[in-house]
């Protein structure tokens, strides 16, 4: 009996363990009445100005968020909660870390958000467990040497901040999976980035960019690369190394145009060009068979090269706002194209082979030059939304009766007498058309 009671016990104390490490306190006078047992703490006061050092009291503490206070710093008994797994500062005042932050070995996830925060101390890199640092909305300006003593980190996120370079130990981040730096004043990186082997995701957009160094090319398991919206005109020649990249986003930056290292990368399934200064794409542009989705709106294009064609995986197409009088016969060859956005360009007629692209649903030809559409218009059987603003459109041909799972066609700003919408309305009753 003695054993079953104890057994009972056991289990509720384990029980009751479980709870407390489950709740979070929200209240300091309520927490300190029992410092053992808080495992979670959140405080948000807009009116506390200062964090008191009894926090050290907090001794079993594994989460610890502070958000919404005019705090302007953290006290170095901080440094004592080292059990410490994650920790939250938003919306303070803080401009920089204790050096007792150090003692926080246990610390996994470092999130800093809508902060003054200005530097880390240098005893940063002795977070030896630290695996996420997400911050955005700060004054970070720098970061500290020692950054590259972070031997576990798998993430690091700083946007919308100051910086404006990384440290050369950024290389010695082994284990480095996800590096976010968006938003930020960064001229140029270090060379020592090509030595993070393990790095799979790079975001670099809006930046101040104009040049990546050579050493980009070793990072042989890079999948995922943004540099969008940055001031590039050219890439390294070993950019074409990157075999396992299949997201790249040049948009908005200074190519007139596509280098030829990027026609190497043939498991590419998202190119994004837009907003360059494009004037032609070399035909070597068919190399890119995997290309699921090709952006490139807002160049200075005025056509396609036939090799467009080879494109046959491709569903998404942006050619938009451009200078294309017409698209090539092989344009037809894109079966599997499903949305086609070639708007804001001076097209005056659609190839025959239009037709062929059966599995189109979204098409989007407005402000053109389109005086007559193709027979084989009615061919696009799948096609759901059409728009045709802005051209210089007397009619539609009758075969876009076939169109039955077309709900919403706008052909506004065209040239079609009342009698032609009211015929075409007859065709298909049960779409939305906009003639005005």
């Amino acid at each position: 009996m003695k054993r079953i009671v104890f057994l009972s016990l056991f289990v509720l104390t384990g029980l009751n363990l479980k709870a407390q490490e489950g709740k979070t306190y929200e209240s300091l006078e309520e927490a300190f009445k029992i410092p053992d047992s808080v495992y979670s703490l959140q405080i948000s006061n807009k009116d506390l100005i200062k964090i008191t050092p009894d926090i050290k009291k907090f001794k079993n503490l594994k989460y610890l968020s502070i958000s919404n206070t005019q705090v302007t710093e953290l006290p170095e008994e901080i440094g004592s909660l080292t059990n410490l797994v994650d920790l939250d500062l938003r919306m303070n005042q803080i401009k920089t870390l204790p050096k007792s932050i150090k003692n926080l070995k246990k610390l996994r996830v470092l999130k800093i958000n809508n902060s003054k925060i200005t530097e880390f101390p240098e005893t940063f890199g002795e977070l030896s467990g630290l695996e996420y640092i997400i911050i955005s909305i700060t004054d970070l300006a720098k970061l500290p040497k020692s950054l590259g003593k972070l031997k576990n980190l798998k993430s690091i996120n700083i946007s919308t901040s100051k910086l404006t370079g990384l440290p050369e130990s950024v290389g010695d981040l082994a284990n480095l999976e996800k590096l976010e730096l968006g938003g930020n004043k960064i001229t140029v990186l270090p060379e020592s980035v090509g030595k993070l082997e393990k790095l799979e995701e790079l975001f670099l957009i809006y930046n101040q960019i104009t040049t990546l160094p050579e050493s980009v090319g070793n990072l042989s398991n890079l999948k995922k690369l943004s540099v969008g919206s940055n001031q590039l005109t050219k890439l390294p020649e070993s950019f074409g190394n990157l075999k396992k990249l299949f997201v790249l986003d040049l948009s908005g930056n200074q190519f007139t145009t596509i280098p030829n290292a990027v026609f190497e990368l043939s498991n590419l399934s998202n190119l994004d060009l837009s907003g360059n200064q494009l004037t032609g794409i070399s035909g070597k542009i068919g190399n890119l068979e995997k290309l699921n989705e090709l952006n490139l709106f807002g160049n200075q294009l005025s056509s396609l090269p036939v090799s467009i064609g080879n494109l046959s995986n491709l569903e998404q197409l942006t050619i938009g706002g451009n200078q294309l009088a017409g698209l090539p016969e092989s344009f037809g060859h894109l079966t599997n194209l499903k949305m086609l956005y070639a708007g804001k360009n001076q097209l005056k007629r659609l190839p025959e082979s239009f037709g062929k692209l059966t599995h189109l649903s979204i098409l989007n030809l407005s402000e053109n030059q389109l005086e007559t559409l193709p027979d084989s218009l009615g061919d696009l059987i799948h096609l759901n939304s059409l728009d045709l603003r802005n051209n210089q459109l007397t009619g539609l041909p009758e075969s876009v009766g076939k169109l039955k799972e077309l709900f919403n066609i706008d052909i506004s700003d065209n040239r079609l007498k009342e009698e032609e919408k009211q015929k075409l309305m007859n065709l298909l009753p049960d779409c939305d058309w906009r003639f005005e």
